[in-house]
């Protein structure tokens, strides 16, 4: 099975993924890196080893890495993900986290020991990985695949008109990454933007549905409990703004996008990040013109197929012993 690193600022659809990367039969989670973006470091660490002790993974190492955006002010997305990050299921408290390694020093490490075999995929704001680059230049050469949910590329964003959250949260960060997977020996890279997540959406039907299915399988009430109460924050979030009662699965595409980038219909394009304007800071600017790139934009995605999947997925977990 391929290793597997997330770096995750464990928020609701945060968490949907680490499910779908522990389901998954082609890769094996080596560990999670936590950052802060929905949330908090803290409550980011804390989110992510709940979920994995909920999966029965809490064997899996959770490290935590930056705890803030490379210059400017912190503002987290508790209006979405709630004051939890988790909307409103409750999990237990984890267990404490024994003493580890940063997340930069644990992504530098495992790049090496899994060299040209290693796939990362960041659900966050790209502090860890620019950090990460910062220290090692030459991390981006070792891995196999790097994809990062980020960005909005023909449509606006959800953070400001310009800015999708997690680019939009620490830009510098993003640009960083992008202009070292642009080299030409740099692992392949895919952004899934907002163009290709808005696309693929789990309803109160899905759910309801998902827990019928699971409701004798070892571990399937408590795990289609908790997606239930996660997401109905969500809900009611959209019904209040006078949208669909439909979650977007942002970041469980991207998971679902890096174990099969057939998912998703890519453009090489040259891509880059505005950290200067007033009313475009965070924007995601790809170069359509036909000018050669090495980023992967996504931007079609089988989007039923990517539901059957996660749904599928999860019913694989509920039976986890």
């Amino acid at each position: 099975m391929t290793p597997l690193i997330l770096d995750v600022d464990t928020g609701i659809d945060d968490a949907f993924g680490l499910l779908y990367a522990l389901a998954a039969p082609e890769a094996r989670l080596i560990g999670v890196s936590a950052v802060a973006g929905n949330v908090s470091l803290a409550k980011a660490a804390r989110n992510t080893r709940a979920v994995l002790a909920l999966a029965r993974r809490a064997d899996l190492p959770v490290w935590e890495g930056a705890a803030a955006p490379l210059l400017g002010h912190i503002e987290d997305a508790s209006d979405i993900h709630g004051a939890t990050g988790l909307g409103h299921a409750v999990l237990p408290e984890p267990a404490p986290a024994p003493p580890g390694p940063h997340a930069i020093d644990a992504l530098i490490a495992a790049s090496r020991e899994h060299e040209g075999d290693l796939i990362l995929v960041a659900t966050g704001p790209l502090t860890n990985i620019a950090l990460a680059i910062a220290r090692d230049p030459g991390f981006p050469r070792r891995l196999k695949r790097f994809v990062a949910m980020g960005g909005a590329f023909t449509g606006g964003g959800n953070t400001t008109a310009a800015a999708e959250f997690n680019i939009w949260y620490d830009p510098e960060a993003a640009r960083m990454v992008v202009s070292a997977f642009a080299a030409a020996d740099a692992a392949p890279a895919i952004l899934v933007g907002l163009d290709v997540t808005r696309q693929t959406v789990l309803t109160e039907a899905d759910l309801k549905g998902l827990a019928k299915t699971c409701a004798s399988a070892p571990n399937g009430p408590p795990l289609t409990t908790f997606l239930r109460d996660a997401a109905r924050h969500y809900f009611e979030l959209m019904a209040a703004r006078g949208r669909p009662r439909a979650l977007a699965m942002h970041d469980p595409l991207a998971v679902a996008a890096a174990l099969d980038p057939s998912l998703v219909t890519t453009k090489a394009l040259p891509v880059d990040i505005e950290t200067h304007g007033e009313l475009t800071r965070g924007q995601t600017v790809a170069d359509f013109r036909g000018l050669p790139g090495r980023i992967g934009v996504a931007l079609e995605v089988e989007a039923q197929r990517f539901r059957a999947d996660y749904l599928a997925a999860i019913e694989r977990l509920a039976q986890r012993l």
